[in-house]
């Protein structure tokens, strides 16, 4: 059985942080183009094409709080049809009492002994309540019930609610599995813009030695003070 590998950042900063710097770095690049090519043949085109590509769609994918906000609607819209579901079911069970007084057999059938292990359950409640469903509409208890005031829609809500329940518990974890799938593209698309960054700040090390100015344009740490040793690049903290 295959297990799913965490995809991690490669990067120490926000995502906003190292795009602005993407963007930054880049400019620079371009302005010393010919240097870092003569030097490194790989920086010929398309290198600064693909680079400004990957940044750009990198901006482009949907941030982690706008899935945050999506998934977290559909969890509330999920728990507003639980509790109408709870609500409905106890309107329910009120009426087999009035009609069916003292009478724990009854109760049961409509699944009252099942309650207190489904009533928070998503998957549970609405089989509780379609199974509810069937007694409250049956001819052998139905007009009694609506002898004490039960609806005809109290009892097809039954089976709606039921259904909007599962239907709901369904878009909710789409949501997850959306936010999941994004979370991924998201990161292994920061992860290849990091990649090119880092790859031309350790060529520019080397190549820009002895120009403190521009060495320091292509310094991927946010640390202040002197120059950097040029022997190793530095680490790259994984989150």
């Amino acid at each position: 059985m295959k297990h799913s590998v965490e995809v991690r950042r490669s990067f120490n900063k926000t995502d906003e942080k190292m795009l602005q710097q993407s963007d930054c770095l880049l400019g620079s690049f371009r302005d010393n183009k010919s240097l870092f090519i003569e030097r490194f043949p790989q920086f010929a085109d398309p290198f600064d094409a693909e680079w400004a590509a990957s940044t750009t769609a990198a901006w482009q994918i949907t941030p982690d709080y706008v899935m945050v906000a999506s998934q977290s609607g559909e969890t509330a819209t999920l728990e507003t049809l639980m509790d109408q579901g709870r609500n409905l079911y106890q309107t329910v069970i009120l009426y087999v009492q009035l009609a069916f007084p003292n009478n724990r057999s009854i109760l049961n059938v409509f699944g009252y002994d099942q309650y207190n292990s489904a009533r928070s359950s998503h998957l549970k409640l609405p089989a509780l309540l379609r199974s509810t469903f069937t007694p409250a509409s049956n001819p052998e208890y139905k007009p009694a019930l609506m002898t004490k005031g039960l609806t005809e829609v109290q009892i097809s809500s039954l089976e709606t609610l039921a259904n909007s329940i599962g239907t709901q518990m369904v878009v909710q974890k789409n949501a997850k599995n959306e936010r999941a799938r994004m979370a991924t593209m998201r990161i292994n698309n920061l992860n290849a813009v990091w990649e090119k960054m880092s790859l031309v700040s350790m060529c520019a090390k080397s190549l820009f030695q002895d120009d403190a100015t521009k060495y320091n344009l292509f310094i991927l740490s946010e640390r202040k003070g002197p120059k950097e040793d040029t022997t190793t690049p530095p680490d790259v903290k994984q989150e």
